[in-house]
C-alpha cells in the first residue's frame, strides 16, 4: 500500500600546456623533482620501535630462562662444576635470545600482515568496492579497527544501493509523465482530432503535469525535511487539525463513497502543527486512494497518562510481506502495475517527520483487509 572491477586507472595524453614547468628552490634552477627524496621520519621512528621490541623481547626471554637457575645455584638446590655451570647459562642464554627472536618476529608477522589486510580493505573501501572480509585470528586494536572498517562497508553499501535505487526510481517517475505528455501533444500537432479527442488528450497532459509538480514539491519537501530543519513546537488542537484535514479531502472521498467515522474528543499536544498537518494529510490520502468504492475510514484519538494516540483505520487492500517491509523506500509502490495514482513518497515523508518530531509511528496491514496507522504523541 505504500506510494511510493577489474580495477585500473585511465590517465590521458596531457599536452605541454598542462604541465607547467616546477616551480624552482629559491630561484636557483632546482626543480621539486630534482630535490633528493628524504626518508620520512615516520619511518625511522618505526624502525626504533621494532627493534626496541625485539630488545625487550630477549631481554625478558631471558629474563625468565637464566634468573630461576641462577636462583636455584646461589640457594644450593642444584650443585654444579663451574665450567659446565658457564656452559649451562651460555646454552640458556642463546635459548633465550633465539625464543626472544621467535616470539617477537611472530608478533611482527601478525602486526604487518593485519596492517595490511587493514589497507587493502581501506582501498577497496576508497574504489567502491565495500565486499571485504578479514582472518579470523587478528587481535588487540588490529580488530577494533577490523571491526569499523566491516560496519563502515556495510553502512557505505546499503547508501550506495539506497542512491541507486533512488536515481532510478526517480528516473521512472520522472521520465513516465514526461513521455505520456510528449505523446499527446505531438498528437494534437498532427491535428485530425475530434473536439472530444482534443479534450481528452489535453486533460491528459494537464494531469500527468499535475503529477510532476506533485512528483517535484514531495521530493523538495524530503530534502527539506533531511537538512537542518528548525522545527517550533507549540500546544495545538490535534483532534481539531484532523477534522480540517478530512474537510480538506471531502472531494476525494465522496468520489469513492468513503463513510468516514471520525467522533473523538479534543486533545492537546505539543509538537510542530506544520509537519503534522504534512504527516496526517498523507496518511488520510492513503487511506482513501486504498480504500475500495463505498468503503469505510475510521479516526480515532485517544489519550492515556503517558501519550494521545492518533489511529488511522481503512478497510481497503492491504499490504503484503513485500509492500511492509518496504512502504517507507522512497518511491516505492506496493502497486506494480502503477495504475493507483502517487509518486511513492506519501509514507517516506510521513517516517522522516515522525522521526524528527520524536513521534512513534506504527503500521498494522493485512491483505485485502486494510492498514492501521497509529502516531503516538509523548506527553511532555
Amino acid at each position: 500500500m505504500a506510494e511510493k572491477d577489474n580495477d585500473f586507472t585511465f590517465e590521458p595524453k596531457q599536452s605541454p600546456k598542462d604541465n607547467p614547468p616546477q616551480t624552482t628552490n629559491q630561484g636557483r634552477g632546482e626543480s621539486a623533482t630534482d630535490r633528493p627524496k628524504q626518508k620520512p621520519q615516520s619511518d625511522r621512528k618505526k624502525a626504533v620501535n621494532e627493534l626496541i621490541r625485539a630488545f625487550f623481547c630477549v631481554l625478558i626471554t631471558a629474563v625468565f630462562a637464566i634468573v630461576p637457575v641462577v636462583l636455584l645455584a646461589l640457594s644450593g638446590a642444584i650443585e654444579f662444576k663451574m665450567e659446565f655451570g658457564y656452559l649451562l647459562l651460555l646454552f640458556l642464554f642463546i635459548c633465550s635470545v633465539v625464543a626472544g627472536f621467535l616470539i617477537y618476529f611472530r608478533g611482527y608477522y601478525h602486526r604487518t600482515h593485519d596492517a595490511k589486510a587493514i589497507y587493502d580493505a581501506a582501498e577497496k573501501i576508497i574504489r567502491g568496492d565495500y565486499e571485504i572480509d578479514f582472518d579470523d585470528d587478528t587481535y588487540g586494536d588490529f580488530k577494533t579497527v577490523e571491526d569499523a572498517l566491516l560496519i563502515t562497508a556495510q553502512r557505505l553499501k546499503l547508501a550506495d544501493k539506497e542512491k541507486n535505487d533512488f536515481i532510478n526510481d526517480f528516473s521512472h517517475e520522472l521520465k513516465t509523465p514526461i513521455v505520456s505528455i510528449r505523446g499527446f501533444a505531438k498528437l494534437i500537432a498532427k491535428g485530425n482530432l475530434t473536439k472530444e479527442e482534443e479534450k481528452e488528450y489535453l486533460a491528459i497532459i494537464v494531469s500527468e503535469s499535475d503529477r510532476l509538480i506533485d512528483l517535484t514539491a514531495s521530493t523538495l519537501m524530503l530534502d527539506r525535511l533531511g537538512s537542518n530543519l528548525e522545527i517550533e513546537n507549540h500546544y495545538y488542537n490535534v483532534s481539531e487539525q484532523l477534522r480540517k484535514t478530512i474537510l480538506l479531502l471531502q472531494n476525494d472521498w465522496e468520489k469513492k463513497d468513503i463513510e468516514f467515522i471520525a467522533d473523538f474528543d479534543d486533545h492537546n499536544v505539543l509538537s510542530s502543527e506544520e509537519l503534522t498537518s504534512q504527516l496526517f494529510l498523507n496518511l488520510i490520502q492513503n487511506a482513501i486512494k486504498f480504500s475500495h468504492q463505498n468503503g469505510k475510514i475510521i479516526i480515532d484519538v485517544k489519550k492515556t497518562d503517558a501519550q494521545v494516540s492518533v489511529i488511522i483505520q481503512d478497510f481497503g487492500v492491504g499490504m503484503d510481506g513485500e509492500t511492509k517491509r518496504r512502504m517507507y523506500d522512497k518511491y516505492f509502490r506496493g502497486d506494480k502495475s502503477r495504475s493507483t495514482p502517487g509518486n511513492g513518497l506519501g509514507l517516506s515523508t510521513v517516517k522522516r517527520i515522525s522521526e524528527l518530531l520524536g513521534l512513534e509511528l506504527k503500521a498494522t496491514s493485512e491483505l485485502g483487509k486494510g492498514t492501521t496507522f497509529t502516531i503516538n504523541f509523548k506527553n511532555k
